[in-house]
């Protein structure tokens, strides 16, 4: 079923249903995946999916269904399911869904030129990828998997309201495994980025990054159990972002589940940090007019100097809070109704870059890779990870580190912030630059 027939016979069967108000977001998308190991073609993956998702109001109750493909039969089913969704939920007095958005600002997320790309052209993509890998340095002895991958999405969302949006955007991303040997000894090192415009993937750099990087942990051993000052390299500090940014959120802070509870106009983080959700941010992943229940994004600062200025709202939550929505609501697929969530989220940069900062660190700590992220408890903030980088010593690299763990608690380390780097960068929605952190606690293996 085409989109433009899909969306028609949604609205038709929506307007005739018994239901105070209606919505129906339809998707379609098409993404290729292509991976080579060495220069030969490893991974090929084609995809092209059409999907709709409803949501209902009745007497007060919102309902939600969703359907992949289908048809007309499946299309009414659908409808039903939604309304009996509504009928088994609690009643929202305060929902209700997006009317009109009047003018929009224009964003640039289509890239005609990614839309129109060959495979064989994304195929070279991928080769030199691998290639700039191999060659950043002797040592590199294998690089798999090299990825590239592009994806287009057309979005209709409409409503009984009023609404009517129509938004297309394009995505490619590129990904590299390099492996490093010398002397028996093997490191691995991963390198990628995703943007809208194939002008922002520069795949040379990507590949080279990664060699290098491999290359440079040949050797690593621990250091001594302490305190250091340590430079979380871009790559780490979002992390840290990402840990302290589930305590922005409006749902978990009605929840119970905020760090920053009752702390709104109060210094949380050290006066030099500062944290901004921008739906607008030139380019950005997440970035468009409307956010996907048809509310107007924003540019919404949460942290200013270090100060508590607000949380992000979607139009449920911020109903429950007495707040308007920010421009926040997010689907992470169509099986999903819109919950609260990030469109661009980033830590604002300083004025010194990494080197800069480095040379000021005396002795310390460069930390570029953390594993097990995703074990920190967000409700305390607590964090114990694994970690990696290289000691620093009279302002220059010394030697790489591994085996060594770094613990402590998220607001905690945000207050300890004593510079912020130049090199904002972007991982998916989030971004962040270095970050240099006083007197972290170290620990090395045992």
């Amino acid at each position: 079923m085409e989109l433009s027939r899909a969306l028609d016979l949604a609205r038709a069967k929506l307007e005739c249903a018994p239901c105070e108000q209606w919505e129906v977001m339809a998707l379609h998308s098409q993404s290729t995946s292509i991976g080579v190991r060495g220069q030969e073609l490893d991974k090929f993956q084609e995809n092209q999916s059409l999907g709709l998702a409803l949501r209902v109001v009745t007497d007060g109750r919102l309902g939600f269904s969703y359907l992949l493909g289908g048809d007309e039969a499946a299309l009414a089913e659908a409808v039903a399911q939604a309304l009996a969704s509504a009928a088994a939920s609690d009643p929202e007095p305060a929902v209700g869904l997006a009317g009109p958005a009047g003018p929009l600002p224009a964003v640039e997320v289509y890239d005609p030129e990614l839309a129109a790309e060959s495979v064989e052209a994304k195929l070279a993509r991928a080769r030199e990828l691998a290639a700039a890998a191999l060659a950043a340095d002797p040592r590199v002895v294998h690089v798999q998997p090299a990825e590239f991958s592009s994806a287009v999405s057309t979005l209709h969302l409409c409503t009984s309201g009023g609404l009517e949006l129509c938004h297309q955007g394009t995505q490619a991303g590129a990904g590299v495994v390099a492996v490093a040997s010398q002397n028996g000894e093997q490191e691995m090192a991963w390198e990628g980025h995703s943007a809208r415009f194939l002008a922002e993937l520069d795949i040379p750099a990507l590949g080279a990054a990664a060699g290098r990087k491999a290359a440079a942990f040949l050797g690593a051993r621990p250091v001594a159990d302490g305190r250091y000052d340590v430079l979380l390299e871009n790559s780490v500090a979002v992390q840290f972002l990402e840990l302290l940014a589930e305590s922005l959120k409006g749902d978990g802070l009605l929840k119970g589940r905020s760090l920053l509870a009752g702390r709104e106009g109060q210094l949380v983080a050290s006066p030099l940090v500062s944290i901004i959700d921008d739906g607008l941010y030139p380019r950005g992943l997440g970035t468009a007019a409307l956010d996907d229940e048809g509310t107007p994004q924003q540019r919404t600062p949460l942290v200013q100097g270090g100060a508590l200025r607000g949380f992000i709202y979607d139009r449920l939550w911020g109903a429950r809070a007495g707040r308007a929505s920010t421009g926040n609501a997010v689907r992470p697929s169509l099986k999903n109704p819109p919950g609260v969530g990030f469109s661009n989220l980033y830590l604002e940069p300083g004025a010194q870059g990494p080197d800069e900062l480095t040379a000021g660190l005396g002795r310390g700590l460069i930390i570029s890779e953390i594993m097990g992220g995703h074990t920190a408890d967000p409700v305390s903030g607590q964090f114990s990870f694994g970690a990696a980088g290289h000691l620093v010593e009279n302002g220059r690299l010394s030697r790489p580190v591994k085996s060594i763990a770094m613990a402590g608690q998220v607001l905690e380390l945000f207050q300890a912030v004593r510079a912020v780097g130049s090199d904002l960068r972007f991982f998916g929605r989030s971004g962040a630059p270095c970050l240099l952190v006083g007197g972290m606690s170290i620990s090395g293996p045992g």
